[in-house]
């Protein structure tokens, strides 16, 4: 009774500012990129600098989840989704935003011995939630966040229009085109809308690709345990935890590449599937590579795209200046 009062109050308090979110989502787009930005700005430039720029980067990423949030409340976005599953993607969602600051923070006060121990329990944690999503929940590929940004754009249409497109029937599913939308007999199509809802169908539901895939997708979960692991054996910076990280990343994806012809990857999928891709470029910034190799070759790019290109030096001496930092702080293999 108490904790039902308390949250009629806190309701209460915020909904003046969840009419606004939801009324004036573009203009609130552009204030949180703003805020965004200075966690870039703040970094290097005074003591203490990394510690402010994370809480900013955490903060401000927050504060868009915490708008998100309210914004799928008053438009009732995402119903078809669980409740219990949708508590895990916003505690994965928050542990991916803070999970550096927490790292640091913890280094500051208790030093090297709570660091480890503050990143073994975040990966703990985060490992446990992604394998439910997988095998409780029939998740193929968890995103990274598992909550996105929500597109304000597309939320700034108004209900007309979604009306004009048509409505979703609540027993089948089935997507109705509404009359609005139509115009004249003449040029009016009677093929169904796309259903959101369907999405994720796959082509192929044969027991042996959803096994393959559930494989893939926890072998990619695991992977920073299994680094970590490793890491506590050989010491870090050594070529085995980095060895059995980028093995096990490309097992990952071999597995995913043979049945993306089997499987009908949904856009999301797709999406996170390629930054996976992408992200295997990084291990170039991963030591003990970066340390042994890259590490020279970048700094000599760098220096020669200051010297012979006009302006270049703006954008490659601050980088020069601060890779260190940023190489020791986010390129860990737990954290990809």
């Amino acid at each position: 009774m108490v904790l039902h009062i308390v949250n009629s109050s806190v309701l209460k308090f915020i909904d003046p500012y969840r009419k606004w979110v939801i009324e004036n989502p573009q203009l609130l787009a552009d204030v949180e990129k703003t805020v965004q930005c200075l966690s870039y700005f703040t970094a290097g430039h005074f003591h203490n600098s990394t510690f402010v720029s994370e809480l900013i980067y955490s903060a401000s990423n927050l504060i868009v989840l915490f708008n998100d949030l309210l914004m799928c409340s008053g438009r009732r976005l995402y119903s078809k989704f669980p409740q219990f599953e949708s508590k895990i993607k916003i505690w994965l969602t928050v542990v991916e935003y803070t999970e550096t600051l927490l790292e640091i923070s913890a280094k500051r006060l208790w030093g090297q011995t709570g660091r480890w121990f503050i990143i073994t329990a975040i990966q703990i944690f985060k490992a446990v939630l992604r394998l439910l999503l997988v095998h409780a929940y029939k998740e193929r590929v968890v995103r990274n966040p598992p909550i996105q940004p929500l597109n304000r754009e597309k939320l700034g249409e108004s209900d007309d229009e979604k009306l004009k497109e048509g409505f979703t029937l609540k027993r089948s599913g089935t997507v109705v085109r509404s009359v609005r939308g139509t115009g004249s007999v003449q040029i009016r199509t009677w093929e169904p809308l796309a259903s959101s809802a369907n999405d994720n169908v796959n082509l192929n539901n044969s027991p042996a690709s959803v096994k393959k895939l559930k494989l893939a997708e926890s072998l990619y979960i695991v992977k920073p345990l299994l680094h970590l692991g490793y890491v506590s054996l050989t010491g870090v910076k050594q070529w085995p935890p980095w060895m059995l990280s980028l093995a096990v990343d490309l097992l990952s994806m071999k597995l995913f590449n043979s049945e993306a012809n089997a499987v009908s990857f949904s856009k999301e999928e797709e999406k996170e599937l390629f930054t996976r891709r992408l992200a295997l470029l990084l291990y170039i910034l991963k030591s003990p590579f970066y340390d042994k190799y890259s590490c020279a070759g970048i700094y000599a790019a760098l220096t020669a795209l200051s010297n012979n290109v006009p302006l270049a030096r703006l954008i490659a001496e601050p980088i020069k200046k601060y890779l260190p930092h940023w190489q020791n702080t986010y390129f860990y293999m737990w954290s990809s």
